[in-house]
């Protein structure tokens, strides 16, 4: 203990004398007095560091200094690096990158300094999500130690090529510059930062499923340092393990190394690491179908990924997150965290992003000519075999899409089957009570007939609920089984469209893209109507402004017309007791309609207005108006039926007005069309003022249900018990 406090006392002596020389220092000599004081506080006060860095480098430009005013930017951008704020890094180093490369014949120091700030550039861009930048900048930075001869620098440089290839997922090319940074490492008997190296050797092998080499490299690098392995290498060497035994379904182990990475992470303040812990300790509550803790640790993860500028454990979270939400039936989450997941990924892996990378690689490899040539035409002939997969994945949508409309034309032949089935039995009970008026001597067997008829009538009624059920389950189930296809559809296209670079199958893919996007929706609201018919209403006083606030966020979320204004009123004595999950649909529908038919015209500024007052007997209208483009007329009556479409424009197949018919029944409501042109539409939704009436009424309507069939069933069993008596006395 007493050696630490002498060890700091030092430290701030010295620091002291420093500043009261600086105090009288002028020009070059008070430059190197801010670079001591840099170097005093860099590892221990970041801020301080950069208040120093900050005062050397004004010092520099005001002597006029190149080489300096070099070096003083490299001091700020350690010291942001330090602090997090690699966009700030990003714009120091650029600044004086160019410096460097302006006067590096004039000043050659300046082109050995120039190999260190283009890989710190890279570094930052890397962190960034830049890959393609990050790239450019180490590749140049390898270049000059190339043309230096200094092996370890290059292979310094080659692990960190390495890195930036291992964050654009190619594992394998990231896989070689890794080997070849170790085997430069060996080759000279270095060992400083060995350990480094050998972590992200098992990262590496982790990604590419080789979770056994990984777990020998990660133990090769804590045997490296032994007892003097810094916090930063305990803590990826043991997240590096436990993702290699959650791979080999060691559970228990894997959350030990987990946790054990995650506290370090927090000590060291690593946003990103924390976040790659979370994600690791959810991926295995999952696996264990421990839900609710696996969304915790993603909650987590989400909100340290939120605020913080790593763009690839963010695209982590989402990804994890929509398949937890899947797994829990959570379909609205779900589709909403896929959603942010595959538009943050398109983002970052864009078609600029691989042609830049192209470019960036063709422009280093000129040397590699004939291999580059040789793997073209082995991408040419996966790029064959993968059209050819992905016709046929269109070909079975096709067939999905059949089998559906197959499904719609039975439903409408067994309910008008239904219909005649009903129709008959009326018919028949006419003419028993006809009979019964004209007969009264055959009264006890047209009694039992009515009965044997009413028997029959509530047996056919039981069976169409059950078919009912029965095919809501066949939706429900068909429904989620294509999810999963269209996911994997669609991973294929984005993959292919980042491999592709004809512009025709770029135009094709992204088609078909936007093709499975819209089916997936779709399903997606197949899956809400199961829902709705299903889901317990739970009655609660529900805050109208609220609700509508949230649907217009949600709608702002979602993307709106710069120009589209939404407005809501709502009455002071309007007062709603009933299910929020339904109400909040019915709004959303209704609005995403006055949205998604708005006009497109510059001469009209279009609205959607929710106006929402008291009805007579305590109903609360719902009004939703727009100045949209209307709906037909002979499209009136049809509107709110399943799969009919009023516009083009609509992309979930006519099934948004369904659901709002379908919340509202359920709700004890109902909606309708008030009126349409071609200068808007304007809907009326019509909702008890309390639901709570009308829930005991179906209960009780339900328990009478239930009874009876009880009821009919100790009958039969009687009749078939006195059945088998007589035969016995027979």
């Amino acid at each position: 203990m007493s050696v630490a406090s002498s060890g700091f006392s030092q430290g701030e002596n010295k620091i002291d004398s420093l500043k009261r020389l600086l105090v009288s220092a002028k020009d070059t000599m008070r430059f190197n007095i801010l670079t001591k004081l840099f170097n005093q506080t860099n590892k221990t006060d970041y801020e301080a560091a950069l208040g120093y860095a900050q005062l050397a480098y004004h010092q520099a430009e005001a002597i006029g200094d190149s080489v300096r005013i070099v070096e003083g930017g490299r001091m700020i951008a350690y010291s942001l690096d330090d602090l997090g704020r690699n966009d700030e890094v990003i714009l120091i180093l650029n600044k004086v990158i160019g410096i460097a490369l302006r006067n590096q014949k004039r000043y050659p120091e300046l082109r050995s300094k120039l190999k260190f700030l283009l890989n710190n550039a890279g570094i930052a861009y890397m962190y960034r999500g830049n890959y393609d930048s990050s790239l450019s900048y180490h590749l140049k930075s390898l270049e000059i130690r190339e043309t230096e001869g200094d092996k370890k620098s290059i292979g310094t440089s080659r692990n960190n090529i390495g890195i930036v290839y291992f964050k654009l997922r190619d594992y394998e090319k990231a896989l070689d510059y890794y080997l070849q940074s170790l085997e430069i490492k060996r080759e000279l008997n270095d060992k400083v930062n060995l350990e480094r190296i050998l972590i992200n050797l098992g990262l590496t092998y982790n990604s590419l499923g080789r979770p056994n080499d990984a777990i020998a490299s990660f133990n090769e690098a804590l045997d490296v340092c032994s007892m003097n392995c810094s916090d930063a290498v305990l803590k990826e060497g043991n997240y590096g393990l436990g993702t290699a035994y959650f791979t080999l379904n060691k559970s228990e182990v894997a959350r030990t190394k987990f946790i054990r990475s995650l506290e370090l992470s927090k000590k060291l303040n690593d946003i990103r690491y924390s976040i790659e812990n979370l994600i690791g300790l959810a991926r295995i509550e999952r696996s264990l179908r421990n839900y609710k803790e696996s969304l915790e640790y993603l909650n987590e993860a989400n909100d340290l990924a939120q605020g913080s500028e790593y763009t690839e454990a963010l695209i982590s979270v989402y990804k994890e997150s929509a398949l937890t939400y899947n797994l829990t039936l959570d379909y609205q989450n779900a589709a909403l965290f896929q959603d942010r997941y595959i538009k943050l990924k398109d983002s970052i892996y864009s078609g600029d992003l691989i042609k830049n990378l192209a470019r960036i690689q063709t422009n280093y490899e000129n040397r590699e000519n004939l291999k580059t040539i040789r793997l073209n035409a082995e991408n040419i002939k996966l790029k064959d075999e993968q059209i050819q997969r992905q016709r046929l994945q269109y070909f079975f949508i096709v067939l999905v899409a059949a089998l559906i409309i197959v499904l719609a034309l039975v439903l409408l032949w067994a309910n008008r089957r239904q219909h005649i089935h009903n129709a008959a039995l009326s018919e028949a009970k006419r003419v028993i009570e006809e009979q019964n008026k004209q007969l009264t001597v055959t009264n006890e067997e047209l009694d039992h007939r009515v009965q044997e008829k009413t028997q029959d009538l509530f047996d056919t009624n039981e069976t169409l609920i059950q078919v009912n059920d029965e095919l809501d389950n066949f939706v429900y189930r068909t429904s989620h089984d294509l999810r999963g296809p269209l996911v994997t559809l669609k991973g294929v296209c984005n993959v292919a469209m980042m491999d592709v670079k004809d512009e025709l199958a770029q135009d094709y893919l992204k088609r078909l893209d936007l093709t499975a996007a819209k089916l997936n929706a779709i399903l997606t609201r197949l899956l809400v109507v199961n829902q709705v018919n299903h889901i317990e209403i739970e009655a609660s006083k529900i805050n109208l402004e609220f609700a509508i606030d949230e649907v217009i966020a949600f709608e702002k979320e979602k993307g709106i017309p710069s120009r589209l204004k939404i407005d809501y009123s709502i009455d002071p004595d309007v007062a709603l007791t009933s299910d929020i999950r339904l109400v909040k649909m019915i709004l959303e529908n209704l609005i995403d309609n006055g949205i998604k038919f708005y006009n497109t015209s510059e001469r009209i500024n279009p609205y959607v207005k929710v106006r929402i007052s008291k009805g007579k007997r305590g109903n609360v209208k719902i009004y939703v108006e727009d100045n949209g483009i209307g709906i037909n007329s002979v499209d009136k009556d049809e509107i709110f039926h399943l799969f009919v479409r009023a516009s083009e424009r609509s992309e979930t197949g006519g099934i948004g007005l369904y659901l709002t018919k379908l919340a509202s029944q359920r709700l004890g409501g109902g909606v309708k069309l008030l009126e349409t042109s071609d200068k808007g539409s304007k809907f009326l939704v019509l909702l008890p003022g309390d639901i709570n009436p009308i829930l005991a009424k179906r209960k009780a309507l339900e328990e009478q249900r239930l009874i009876e069939k009880a009821k009919r069933e100790r009958e039969r069993k009687e009749r078939g018990s006195q059945e088998d008596d007589e035969e016995d006395f027979i």
